[in-house]
C-alpha cells in the first residue's frame, strides 16, 4: 500500500488536529484498505476457507440442535402420556413407576454447545431417590469427535482470530520493512486513524464469518416455535453478540498494536501466533485444570457411599412416635385404625423429607464445589480474551455449568412435587377394612407437566465474563495508542 498517497489529498485542507480530519482520514484509509483487500488472492482464500468451516459449523450444530430438541420433545410427550395412562394403581406404587424429564436446549446453544454433550439430558424422578443424569451424547462418539468439535463458537472463539492475524499482522511492520514509514511519518494522517481503518477492515472480514451462525439461530428459533426455555432470550441474544464483538476488536487492537511495535513481519507474525496460542488454546485448558485443584470433585464412589450411608440412617423414632400420639389426641382415637386420615401417607412423607434434607446436604455440596471452579476458571479471563468470551457466550447460550446446576435442581422440585402430590392423596384415603386406595387419571393429572424456564441472566454473570473483555479491550487499546506513539517518534529502522 502507498503510505504517502494514502491519506494526503484527504487531509491537506483541513485543520491540524480536528475531528473532521481524523474522520476524512478514517474514512480515507478504510477505502484504500478495503481496495488493497479486495485485489489481494489471499484475502479471499482465508475469507472463503473461513466461510466454509463456519458455514459447515453452524449447519451442523443447528441441525444437530433441531433433531436433538425433537426427539426430546417426543420422549417428553411420550413420557407425560405414559405417566397419565399408567392406570389405577396404589400412589405409592405410582411414585415408583416414575417418570423421566428432559432438558430443554436454546437456539444460542447451536452457537455454543458449551458442556451440553458432556452431560446427561435426562433424569428419573422416582420416590426415595435423586437420581443421576443419563444419556451423554459424548459417550456415544469416537475420541477425535470429543476433542475437536466444530462449532460456530470455535470459529469465532479460534479460527477468526488466527484469520485476522494472517490478514493483519503487517499493518504496520510491513510499513518499517518496505522502508514506506518515512513517508507515513510526512503524510499529515493521524496514525490513529489509519489504526482504526485497518483494524475495522480486519473486523469487518472477521465478523463476515458469523453470518452463518446469525442464519443458523434464525433457522432454528423458527423451528422451535417460540418455546425457548428462557424469559430474557432478546437480552441473552445481545449479551451474545456484544461479548463477540468485544472480543473481535480487542484482537483488532492487539494486532495493531504488535505490528506497530514489531520491527519485522516475521516478528509481527511470530509473537502474535504465540498470543493467540497461549490465549486461545493454553489459557483456557490451564484455567481448567487449576479450576479443579481449586475445588476438588469426589469420585462418584465415595459420594454415593456417603449418601447411601447416609440415607440408610433412620429419621427419629422418637419424633416419629411424638407426632403420631399428638395425632391421635388431635382427633380423638386411640389406634391409627380410627383415624379419618392415613398415616401411611404421612409416614412416607417424613421419609421423603428426610431424603430431602440428606440429597440437598450432599449434592449442595458437589454443587457448591462446581460453582467455585466455574468462579476460578472465570479468573483467567482477566488474561485470555478467549477465557472471558466462552464463559460469557455459554452462560448466555444457557450451556454452562449454573444451568445445568439448574436444570437439577428444577427436576428435583418436580420430583418432590410428584411425591407431595401422591403421598397427600394417601394421607386423604385411609384403609378400610384392609382396602388400600387406588389412584387414577384425575390424580396423576394433578402432577404438571415439567416445564423448566431459567431465570434472566444474573448481573454476577456479566461481571464475572463482561468485565474482563473490557478491561482486556482497554488494555489493547492503550497497547496500541503506545505503539502507534513509537512508531510516529521512534526509530525507523
Amino acid at each position: 500500500m502507498n503510505a504517502t498517497t494514502l491519506t494526503s489529498s484527504l487531509v491537506a485542507s483541513e485543520p491540524a488536529g480536528g475531528a473532521r480530519r481524523w474522520l476524512r482520514a478514517f474514512a480515507g484509509a478504510w477505502q484504500a484498505d478495503w481496495r488493497e483487500r479486495r485485489r489481494d488472492w489471499r484475502t479471499w482464500l482465508v475469507i472463503v476457507a473461513g466461510l466454509l468451516l463456519a458455514a459447515c459449523a453452524a449447519l451442523l450444530s443447528s441441525l444437530q440442535l433441531q433433531a436433538t430438541q425433537a426427539a426430546r420433545d417426543e420422549a417428553q410427550a411420550a413420557e407425560q402420556r405414559r405417566w397419565t395412562q399408567q392406570g389405577s394403581k396404589n400412589p405409592h406404587s405410582a411414585a415408583h413407576y416414575g417418570v423421566y424429564v428432559f432438558k430443554p436446549l436454546s437456539a444460542l446453544a447451536a452457537l455454543d454447545p458449551g458442556i451440553e454433550h458432556y452431560v446427561g439430558a435426562s433424569v428419573w424422578l422416582e420416590a426415595h431417590k435423586q437420581n443421576d443424569l443419563v444419556y451423554r451424547p459424548a459417550n456415544d462418539e469416537p475420541g477425535a469427535s470429543r476433542q475437536f468439535r466444530l462449532s460456530p463458537a470455535l470459529v469465532m472463539q479460534v479460527l477468526a482470530p488466527v484469520a485476522m492475524i494472517f490478514l493483519g499482522f503487517g499493518m504496520f511492520s510491513g510499513e518499517r520493512e518496505r522502508g514506506t514509514l518515512a513517508a507515513l511519518r510526512i503524510n499529515a494522517a493521524p496514525l490513529s486513524a489509519l489504526a482504526a481503518a485497518r483494524g475495522a477492515v480486519l473486523l469487518c472480514l472477521a465478523l463476515a464469518l458469523a453470518a452463518p451462525a446469525c442464519a443458523a439461530v434464525g433457522m432454528v428459533e423458527w423451528t422451535l416455535d417460540n418455546r425457548s426455555p428462557f424469559s430474557d432470550a432478546a437480552a441473552r441474544t445481545a449479551v451474545f453478540a456484544l461479548g463477540y464483538l468485544l472480543y473481535l476488536c480487542t484482537w483488532a487492537a492487539l494486532i495493531a498494536a504488535v505490528s506497530a511495535w514489531s520491527r519485522t513481519l516475521r516478528g509481527a507474525l511470530a509473537l502474535l501466533i504465540g498470543m493467540w496460542a497461549m490465549t486461545g488454546l493454553v489459557a483456557p485448558r490451564s484455567a481448567a485444570e487449576l479450576a479443579q485443584l481449586a475445588a476438588p470433585l469426589p469420585s462418584m464412589q465415595a459420594f454415593r457411599a456417603a449418601l447411601d450411608q447416609e440415607l440408610g440412617m433412620p429419621d427419629d423414632p422418637d419424633q416419629a412416635r411424638r407426632d403420631k400420639e399428638e395425632l391421635l389426641r388431635q382427633y380423638g382415637v386411640k389406634d391409627e385404625k380410627d383415624l379419618p386420615i392415613n398415616w401411611s401417607g404421612i409416614s412416607l412423607q417424613r421419609g421423603e423429607e428426610h431424603g430431602d434434607r440428606v440429597f440437598d446436604a450432599h449434592y449442595g455440596r458437589v454443587f457448591d464445589a462446581m460453582r467455585r471452579q466455574s468462579e476460578t476458571a472465570a479468573l483467567a479471563g482477566w488474561l485470555s480474551p478467549s477465557v472471558a468470551v466462552a464463559g460469557l457466550s455459554s452462560a448466555a447460550a444457557g450451556s454452562d455449568t449454573a444451568h445445568h446446576i439448574q436444570f437439577i435442581n428444577s427436576a428435583e422440585q418436580q420430583r418432590r412435587l410428584i411425591q407431595q402430590v401422591l403421598n397427600k392423596a394417601i394421607t386423604e384415603h385411609p384403609e378400610r377394612n384392609g382396602v388400600r386406595y387406588e389412584g387414577d387419571h384425575t390424580l396423576w393429572e394433578r402432577v404438571p407437566p415439567f416445564r423448566l424456564v431459567y431465570p434472566p441472566l444474573d448481573a454476577s454473570v456479566l461481571l464475572r465474563h463482561l468485565l474482563p473483555l473490557l478491561a482486556l479491550f482497554a488494555a489493547s487499546l492503550l497497547l496500541c495508542g503506545a505503539g502507534l506513539r513509537q512508531l510516529r517518534n521512534g526509530n525507523l529502522r
